[in-house]
């Protein structure tokens, strides 16, 4: 089904159910659980921060009247934190404000969902990989009754997304640029298997780190030497702002290593940082132009993911940049 076809049929659906009691929309979420909700859906929660930024982009925070411990828009500020992420809800907290919907990560445990879900509230689990950005934007458009906005977020998605793959798609297998993207700390690799290759992927690279059994494997610098990627990336945590000064303190580290010295992507200056909030849910189309621009320069020179973000920043939150997504943000 072609996205306009989808999009009249989820316009036709809306508008053939009044919102009442007792009217009911089926979703599948990541787990591939099909949760039955009662609409209207007036009170939603949130304990993924990309989950929020999604609900903030529907109906500008509206709905929201739980959320975890991050605070983007800077407007959510004011909502009551129900558990720092996933992992640790307030389940007790979470019952007493009993919202129409509680949205969260795959670090939900099943016990806690059983637990959030026998106390009446439907619970959606979502995975907030690139891949999947539109879909859960889609859905929760059509959750919210925001379908038009839905797909207006979903069309500035592809949009960038489609300019991406026409570009990267005319580079020869044996001409794509290696990388090693490293997450959160030293030598800790994403793996082809791990949520941001995505990234990687979208963008025309190819991952040295192909043959791990885990997503997040612990390597040896000495293998990484002998890899040699083109470029290096660092991602780091989605849960916190980085200044200017941070996102410096952490290229330094990683580029600054003695032992590294001798790699192509040191000597040429191409090792990058990125905070991880730009690769996953609706800004990981940022991410990816972060990623093709770093790994593709010349077929992207012209390409500022920068300006990009300040754009989606506004046009979706009525918001401004106020803290460093990436370093060098210029290149």
């Amino acid at each position: 089904m072609t996205r306009c076809m989808l999009l009249f049929f989820m316009i036709c659906l809306s508008l053939s159910i009044p919102l009442c009691c007792g009217d009911t929309i089926n979703i599948v979420d990541y787990t591939g659980k099909q949760v039955n909700l009662s609409l209207p859906i007036n009170r939603t929660m949130s304990l993924s921060n990309m989950a929020t930024e999604i609900i903030c982009a529907l109906d500008g925070g509206k709905s929201l009247v739980g959320r975890p411990n991050s605070a983007f828009p800077a407007y959510v500020d004011k909502v009551e934190v129900v558990g720092e992420n996933s992992r640790s809800p307030d389940l007790e907290r979470i019952v007493e404000i009993h919202p129409d919907i509680l949205i969260a990560d795959g670090m939900l445990s099943d016990n806690n969902r059983k637990l959030i879900e026998d106390a009446g509230i439907p619970v959606i689990v979502e995975k907030f990989a690139p891949s999947r950005a539109i879909i859960i934007t889609e859905n929760m458009g059509l959750i919210l009754g925001k379908i038009e906005r839905a797909q207006e977020i979903a069309d500035f998605i592809k949009e960038y997304e489609d300019l991406i793959d026409e570009r990267t798609a005319k580079i020869n297998a044996d001409e794509k640029t290696s990388v090693y993207v490293e997450w959160n700390q030293a030598y800790r690799a994403a793996s082809t298997s791990s949520g941001f290759n995505n990234c990687i992927e979208k963008a025309g690279g190819v991952n040295v780190v192909s043959n791990a059994s885990v997503q997040y494997p612990i390597i040896d610098s000495e293998w990484l030497i002998q890899q040699d990627p083109s470029v290096i990336i660092k991602l780091l945590t989605s849960t916190k702002d980085y200044t200017e000064e941070d996102m410096l303190k952490e290229h330094n580290e990683i580029a600054g290593r003695s032992e590294l010295n001798s790699m192509k992507a040191i000597k040429d200056g191409r090792t990058y940082v990125i905070s991880g909030i730009l690769v996953g849910g609706i800004r990981s189309v940022i991410g990816e132009l972060y990623f093709a621009k770093w790994l593709y320069p010349e077929q992207f020179k012209e390409i500022d993911p920068e300006s990009v973000h300040k754009e989606m920043l506004q046009k979706f939150y009525g918001q401004e940049i106020k803290a460093s997504y990436a370093y060098p943000s210029g290149q």
